[in-house]
């Protein structure tokens, strides 16, 4: 059931209920750059992970050992025949005791979202940790925000973390999304220093190197203190649907500065 804030919404917007769905969250910024939601009227969705850690000391493994992950995840839209015996005229969906469908058969809207995602993560020396993703997306952009049509992208992301000494740690990720579809190529690159323990200093560019050749740079300083967390940012951010936690919601473009305070409890 989808209960929003505002009935007009459509898409991912405005959810007051959250409906999780039957795909991988993604954390890194292309890879979630086209979010799925799950379908109000009814879906089908098939999800499935396999993990493999290699030993240390093996072939394969290497003297650290290497973690590999595969994640495959399909929504299509399920066969919906409406029933109106609830209805107040018989003819009309509303009033009506909503649909019955036929197990297992799909709709004839075809697919909605498909993703194939490996995970590849190695510790290179005692000092360096490197992970890679692949991603190959399929995402129908008219069922879930309106508009756009089914957009295929390849997904590219490389993760490189650096531990100079037990206070001071360096990441840093350089990401590449290629399609034909919707505004094209992306790439982004970030980094982020750790101060431990109170600091992180981070900055990050977003580039569509497709249609609107537009840089989404942002900086953060962020300063931790138990439960208390403080972050002073400026940036560009560009509109579209941001992702935490596997909520994603509806942001407008801004470009300023940003003040934000977080106390756990």
């Amino acid at each position: 059931m989808s209960f929003r804030s505002r009935r007009t919404m459509t898409g991912t917007s405005s959810f007051i209920n959250h409906l999780p769905a039957f795909t991988e969250d993604q954390t890194y910024a292309l890879a979630a750059l086209y979010p799925y939601a799950t379908h109000p009227e009814g879906e089908w969705a098939y999800q499935a992970q396999l993990g493999y850690n290699f030993k240390r000391k093996t072939a394969i493994g290497g003297r650290y050992g290497m973690n590999v992950k595969v994640n495959y995840s399909h929504v299509r839209s399920i066969d919906r025949s409406p029933n109106f015996s609830g209805s107040v005229d018989g003819a009309s969906v509303l009033g009506s005791k909503g649909y019955g469908s036929a197990f297992w058969k799909w709709g004839d809207e075809g697919m909605y979202y498909q993703d194939l995602d490996i995970h590849v993560e190695r510790r290179l020396t005692r000092d360096f940790k490197l992970s890679l993703m692949y991603m190959n997306q399929f995402y129908n952009k008219t069922v879930v925000e309106g508009e756009g049509g089914m957009i295929h992208s390849d997904i590219f992301v490389a993760d490189g973390k650096y531990t100079f000494s037990p206070k001071v740690t360096l990441r840093g990720e350089v990401q590449y999304l290629s399609t034909k579809d919707d505004e094209g190529d992306w790439v982004f690159g970030l980094l982020e220093l750790s101060l431990v323990p109170h600091w992180m200093i981070t900055v990050s560019d977003m580039y569509n190197c497709g249609e609107t050749k537009l840089h989404y740079y942002q900086g953060y300083l962020t300063f931790n203190s138990g439960a208390h967390r403080l972050q002073l940012g400026y940036g560009r951010t560009r509109a579209g649907f941001n992702c935490s936690g596997g909520v994603c919601r509806y942001v407008p473009a801004s470009k300023g500065f940003t003040l934000s305070y977080n106390y756990n409890f």
